[in-house]
């Protein structure tokens, strides 16, 4: 279904230019209903822009949505970033991210690019959950993290028709909900980066560069003993400089 609609996609001429426009104006109209206090119509609308995934016989509803979880992550992100500054410039510039990723990041289909949006969309929509969400209950946060990892997962690992996607996908969704519930209660962030979300971010794109590298045969054992170092490393400064007496819940 997805390989379908890019090759229906207009690639050229006119249509193609309308395409972009009509891509480009959902973030303006996004930017418009924030600055106006409609930012529930904000949301509202993202959700509708992905009226296709509905536009089919409802047992492929489940598949759609799920196959758009990642677009729909990244739209709510941007929308929570927008309403949490009232300066127009850092808002001009989110609505302006929001563009190039539909115009140009999101229609990309080879598996560096889908990495990339997957990674993006994880780190995105962990940030503005626990930012939007700083007081949600302890089974919320699990709820919206284990949502956020298996979504973005899933995204991941298909564009590498990975037999045990399924498996894959769970075992990082339930790291990451194991993740929420011990780091849930506490409340400690690195300049505007939750704990959790910064976490998540080092390992995700630590794994996903592993997995990449081995699938495309370029994996040595040098360099996998160095990312491994890194993200250890990482994970240290984290631990060791992190204030635990910070805040509890």
């Amino acid at each position: 279904m997805k390989n379908l609609f890019y090759r229906l996609k207009p690639e050229s001429g006119i249509a193609y230019v309308l395409h972009i426009l009509l891509n480009a104006l959902l973030p303006v109209s996004v930017l418009l209903l924030v600055r106006l206090n409609f930012a529930s119509l904000a949301v509202a609308l993202v959700l509708l822009a992905k009226w296709r995934t509905v536009a089919v016989k409802p047992r492929y509803w489940f598949t759609n949505i799920r196959a758009n979880l990642v677009d729909i992550f990244v739209g709510l992100s941007v929308i929570a970033f927008i309403v949490g500054t009232s300066n127009w410039y850092t808002q001009a510039i989110w609505t302006v991210l929001f563009i190039v990723w539909l115009v140009w990041l999101k229609p990309l289909s080879k598996p560096l690019a889908v990495m990339i949006q997957a990674l993006i969309a994880q780190v995105l929509g962990l940030v503005a959950f626990y930012r939007a969400f700083p007081n949600s209950s302890l089974i919320v946060g699990i709820l919206a993290t284990w949502l956020i990892c298996y979504a973005c997962a899933r995204h991941f690992l298909g564009v590498f028709d990975e037999p045990m996607i399924r498996t894959i996908s769970d075992i990082w969704a339930w790291f990451g909900a194991m993740m929420a519930w011990v780091l849930g209660h506490w409340v400690i962030e690195y300049l505007f980066l939750p704990q959790i979300a910064l976490i998540l971010t080092i390992l995700g794109y630590g794994l996903a560069t592993i997995y990449y590298l081995e699938k495309k045969e370029k994996l040595k054992a040098n360099l996998k003993r160095q990312l491994f170092g890194v993200m250890g490393l990482l994970l240290i400064i984290i631990i060791v400089f992190s204030d635990w007496q910070d805040k509890t819940v």
